[in-house]
This record gives C-alpha cells, sequence and structure tokens, in this order.
C-alpha cells in the first residue's frame, strides 16, 4: 500500500474512538521501517503525547495496529 494513499484516513483508537486523520507517516529511508505516524486532531494529546506547534501529534509508529479502510492505533506498550 502506497504511503499516498493512507493521508487522508481516518485514525480510531483500539477502544473505537475517533481520534483524527492520518495526516503523514515517516520512514527510515535507509532500512524502510516506519518511524512515525501523524495525525491530525482537535485534541491536545494522544496517548500522553502532545500536539506540536503545527497543530499535529506525532506518535512512534509502533501505535500502528492496522489499516483498513481507517486506522488503528493502539497505546503503545511502555517497557
Amino acid at each position: 500500500m502506497l504511503a499516498s494513499s493512507l493521508s487522508g484516513k481516518q485514525v480510531m483508537s483500539t477502544d473505537g474512538q475517533h481520534v483524527g486523520r492520518l495526516h503523514n507517516i515517516t520512514m527510515d529511508t535507509e532500512s524502510g521501517s516506519l518511524e512515525s505516524v501523524i495525525v491530525e486532531t482537535d485534541r491536545s494529546e494522544i496517548f500522553g503525547v502532545e500536539q506540536g506547534p503545527d497543530g499535529h501529534i506525532e506518535l512512534p509508529a509502533t501505535v500502528l495496529e492496522a489499516v483498513r479502510d481507517h486506522v488503528i492505533i493502539t497505546p503503545p506498550t511502555t517497557a
């Protein structure tokens, strides 16, 4: 799936709450692994991560649970 096709998808948390829209994703260009999921939202924080000055919230890619008709995210696990 192309990253460009994900932009604008609805973002939902695993508990069924609407979180916002996917704004972008970032990747490590050398390894190709996902680094972060950037969400456009009205919320001031998601999973304890606060909104940046651009109005978006940048979450670690580990929160990405699934991509279907919408993007599903789950709280990050703490070690």
